[in-house]
Formats: C-alpha cells, structure tokens, sequence
C-alpha cells in the first residue's frame, strides 16, 4: 500500500511537470503586446489543481492514541490527496457575480482516512446601481480583522486555524451592504458595512450556534486616517441575547514595518468573554519578511485544567473519555495564551524562485509547540512544489504534546490555469 501511494505521488509530480511546458512557453512571451489582454472581460474563469502526498508519524505515547486507534498500535500513516479548487466571475456594469468552490479526494493507508469532499466557498451576487455604494446576496466570506494566524473580530466567519492560516475557509450565507461616504473631517475614507446572517435548519445549519434557528445582525465601521486604518465592529445574536463587540487597527510605522491589533469582547447572559491579539509585520532590505503575533482568549482552559482533562481521559474508558475529548477538539485554541512567528526568506543565496519559511505556534500556557518549514520553488506563475516538514512537540498532557500526530512530511504540487 505505501509503495502504492507513493508511486501514484510520483505520476501526479510527472503530470503536473509535464502539463506545465505550456507555462514556460508563456513566460518566454512575457514581454510580448496584445492590447486585447488589457481589455475588462465580463467572464474569467481560473481553477488550481494540487496533488499531495504526506507521512504522518502518531504519537504512540499519547492519551488520546487509544481513542483514535482502538483496536491497532498504528504508528505511521501515508495518505494522497488531490484536490480542485475553481473560481468563475462575471462583470457587467451594474452588477457582478462571483463563484468558488473546492473538491478533494482523499486515499490513505488507514481506510478511516478515506474522504470525499466538495463544496461551495462562495457565490454572491453583488449590486453596484449607486456605484461605490453596493448590495450583496449569497454565500460569502467576510474576510474581518488584519491578523494573520488569528481574527479576534471575524465575528461572522469560520475560525481560521493558527497551524495553516492561510487554508481556505468556507463562507456563510449572507446578505450584505455597504455605503462608502468617503472622507471628511480627519478620516481620509470611511464605510459603513451591514450583514445579515440567518441560521435555519439548512442555512448555515453547521456555524456556531446554540440553537437550530438564529438571526445575526452585523454592523462594520471602517476609517483611515494618515496611515492608519481601523474597524469597529457590532454583532448581535437575537435568540441567543449575545452581544459581541469588536475593534481592530493597522498602521505603517514606516513602509516596511507594520503593527496590527484586535480586540473581541463577547457578551452574553451567562458571561463576559475576550479576545486580544497583536502583532507586527516587518521586510528587510533582503526581503526578509518577519510576522510576529500574540493572542490571549479569556475564555482558554488554564493549564491545570486542560492537564485535569487529559489526566482524565487517560483513566477513563473510551466512552466516558468521549466528553472530556470533546472540549480538547472543540476551539482551534485549547488555552489562553499562544504566541506566533514566521520567518520567509524570497530567493536566498540568489537561488531563484525559492522560498523557504519557519513557523512557530505556540501555546505559552502549556509551553507546547508546533513548528512547521515549509520549502516552496514556484518556477513560474502558475506552477509551484512545496515541502512542508512539522513536528510537535511537548510535555505530556500539554496541547501539542499530546497530538496524536507527533510529526508529519507533506510533498505537494499546485498547477493554477
């Protein structure tokens, strides 16, 4: 079964290889003329294959190892996965129309890997009568906040998660509008956004919610003043009489060093609750790109506690474990304080179209850690290979440390056209 997989990573490297002649024969016209390929088209369409092939080790010493594989000591898993991703536009001069959507196909050593997924991302239609003003109905993501691994205020998106922000996330459906005053007084741009999100039984069924039927209210107000812009944020759960609040900013200290923050405050009948992040984003002369954050969620376990719930499962039968495991899965973050670094380097050494990249994620309360090198060489516009290496590591009963993937080495393809 692995020499399998492993060959069928092999067929798909040789094919995407293959198929990209065609990109390298546009790159030797990339200086030629064609006053057409300037002109607005009122349809584009562009779709991105990707083919992967990843090991993952299991972390044979960990308390949730038993729940996982019950019946076998498994230590190792090989798995490939191809995946599609299309997106289509059309323009006209009243209106747009925009639609995503992603398939995958997973084959694994293990059988219980196996999947098959696709889904909508997105698919709005968008009103522009009283251009900038505009009207959208459909499914779409928001996009809040200026963080890069975490969004405090997405108050109305999917949680992003920290160990691959920039993964693609599902939108929810909405109707939106936003009006664009423009500037006066000391702000040189403002916007006002408002969305309606409905939860019904198959309408956004699946987002986070307390019950089966829900209105949210949102409301986005947006200024620039100098080189620093900024959001406040409101959101209102009707059935759920939560109320949350919101407020980011992001200003250049100078053209290479940024500073980001968010702040969520969440209300509801039973509690306050918040979440704080900042960070910062800084170049250097060699294009080295710096990205440092750090996150605090009031609502996180305390260490003691999160040890108390792995102490717990590791003595508990597997049946009376499954609730204590569900408050460990429940939040991309189990605790209150995480911090995050990634450090990329374009082309060192003169090496063209390499990059590499170093992550670290980690949870400060437990000192747990996932740490990730990601390796890319994109020899042409669409065309690129990406070797991710991670490992995690920890004390026992610590978040990362009790993963039950211990490490893993991911080999991908991505052909865009």
């Amino acid at each position: 079964m692995k020499h399998g997989l492993l060959l069928g990573v092999l067929m798909g490297l040789f094919f995407i290889t293959v198929s990209a002649d065609k990109a390298f024969a546009q790159d030797k016209d990339l200086y030629s003329f064609n006053v057409e390929e300037f002109e607005k088209k009122s349809w584009e369409w562009s779709g991105e294959f990707r083919l992967l092939g990843t090991n993952k080790t299991y972390n044979k010493n960990s308390v949730l190892h038993p729940l996982k594989f019950p019946d076998d000591e498994i230590d190792q898993s090989q798995e490939v996965e191809l995946q599609l991703y299309l997106e289509s536009r059309w323009d006209w001069d009243w209106s747009r129309f925009f639609v995503s959507g992603e398939a995958s196909v997973i084959r694994s050593s293990l059988e219980e890997n196996d999947d098959e997924t696709s889904f909508l991302s997105e698919g709005y239609l968008q009103l522009n009568l009283f251009d900038p003003q505009s009207f959208e109905i459909g499914k779409r993501l928001l996009r809040w906040g200026k963080g890069y691994a975490f969004n405090p205020v997405a108050l109305m998106e999917r949680v992003k998660n920290p160990e691959d922000p920039e993964a693609s996330r599902e939108g929810l459906w909405i109707t939106q509008g936003i009006l664009i005053p423009g500037g006066f007084s000391i702000f040189e741009n403002t916007s006002v956004t408002l969305v309606y999100l409905p939860i019904r039984e198959e309408i956004n069924e699946d987002y986070q919610t307390r019950y089966e039927y829900d209105n949210v209210w949102g409301m986005k107000l947006y200024g620039l003043i100098g080189t620093t812009d900024f959001d406040l944020y409101l959101v209102e759960w009707t059935e759920t009489s939560e109320t949350d609040l919101g407020i980011d900013f992001a200003t250049n200290i100078t053209p290479s060093f940024e500073v980001h923050g968010e702040l969520a405050v969440f209300d509801t009948t039973e509690s306050t609750e918040q979440q704080t992040l900042i960070g910062l984003r800084y170049l250097t002369e060699n294009e080295i790109t710096l990205i440092v954050e750090g996150f605090n969620d009031s609502s996180g376990l305390t260490y003691n506690e999160s040890k108390e719930l792995y102490q717990l499962i590791e003595v508990s039968p597997a049946d009376k474990a499954k609730p204590y495991l569900s408050q460990i899965q429940q939040k991309k973050t189990l605790n209150r304080n995480y911090g995050y670094l990634k450090i990329s380097i374009k082309e060192p050494f003169d090496w063209l179209y390499f990059t590499p990249s170093f992550t670290w994620l980690g949870n400060l309360d437990d000192r747990s850690s996932s740490n990730a090198l990601q390796l890319v060489y994109a020899p042409s516009d669409n065309l690129s290979y990406q070797l991710v290496l991670q490992y995690l590591e920890g004390e026992k009963y610590s978040q990362f440390g009790e993963n039950t993937v211990k490490n893993k080495v991911e080999l991908s393809a991505s052909y865009d056209f």
